[in-house]
């Protein structure tokens, strides 16, 4: 594992770096009976074809992204175009205006629904070590909902550790998106070549960064998980948080200043 240079700030990727997901497809029927609730019965809809119709809406905005990663500057499309292209396109325009304008809160509730989430082992502890040696954080991510990964932040404690959160549907760009990184370094004063990035996707996190010109591009993922042939590379690799945070512990810590000003190496 390389050990890349100090950096001035540490940049992270939301899911699969800071927090962790516990998926529950199973409890999707019970948000399906919800969205049957607000269209209402009327609309010629039951709870099979709803659920029916989130999972494959659901799919293809899986799909729609995995098709736009090669583009240099890909967009986030907006929760009403979720609710109203992908889940509900053939239901009546009744009930495609009905999810369409509660788009937002169904995001919440099916993202709530899916998964439970937690703080992935070792990123609060990574936080705090930043924190101490005065390294700027933050998050850059693609969601639908960057307000619910922020509350998210405020009931998990990683909040008061967070300089700057930049999510894609707030700024309409999705990784590789260059401008994610930018923005999120802008924010904290520091140039993206001062800035760690840490992400767990080659196709997104490692192009973002590379694009960005980050000073370390970081993958976190199992080593059973990745891939040689993927390209580009990271700078370096860590399997999760705790490796992320020797990492980082080793980089502020290898040399110490001395008193003539010169550095010396920290035992």
């Amino acid at each position: 594992m390389t050990t890349p240079g100090p950096p001035r700030a540490l940049l992270l990727d939301h899911g699969g770096v800071l927090m962790r997901s516990v998926k529950h497809p199973e409890r999707l029927a019970a948000f399906a009976d919800r969205v049957l609730a607000l269209v209402s019965p009327a609309a010629g809809l039951d709870r099979d074809a709803v659920l029916a119709d989130i999972v494959a809406g659901k799919a293809a905005y899986r799909s729609w992204k995995n098709g736009h990663v090669r583009t240099p500057e890909p967009r986030e499309i907006g929760h009403r175009e979720l609710w109203e292209d992908f889940i509900a396109a053939d239901w009546p325009a009744a009930a495609r205006a009905l999810v369409g304008a509660e788009a937002r809160p169904l995001c919440r509730e099916m993202t709530l629904a899916e998964s439970d989430k937690e703080v992935a082992p070792g990123m609060l502890e990574t936080l705090k070590l930043a924190r101490e040696h005065g390294v700027r954080t933050g998050i850059v991510s693609n969601t639908l909902l960057g307000s619910l990964n922020r509350d998210l932040a405020r009931r998990f404690g990683t909040h008061p550790y967070l300089d700057v959160q930049v999510y894609s549907d707030e700024i309409g760009l999705r990784k590789p998106a260059p401008e994610m990184i930018r923005t999120a370094a802008r924010a904290l004063s520091v140039d993206p070549a001062d800035c760690w990035y840490v992400g767990d996707n080659y196709d997104r996190d490692v192009v973002c960064g590379r694009r960005a010109g980050a000073g370390a591009t970081i993958l976190m993922r199992p080593a059973d998980r990745r891939d040689p042939s993927a390209r580009p590379r990271p700078d370096t690799e860590v399997a999760d948080g705790l490796e992320l945070l020797a990492l980082l512990r080793a980089a502020l810590t290898r040399s110490t200043p001395r008193p003539d000003g010169n550095q010396e190496m920290a035992a």
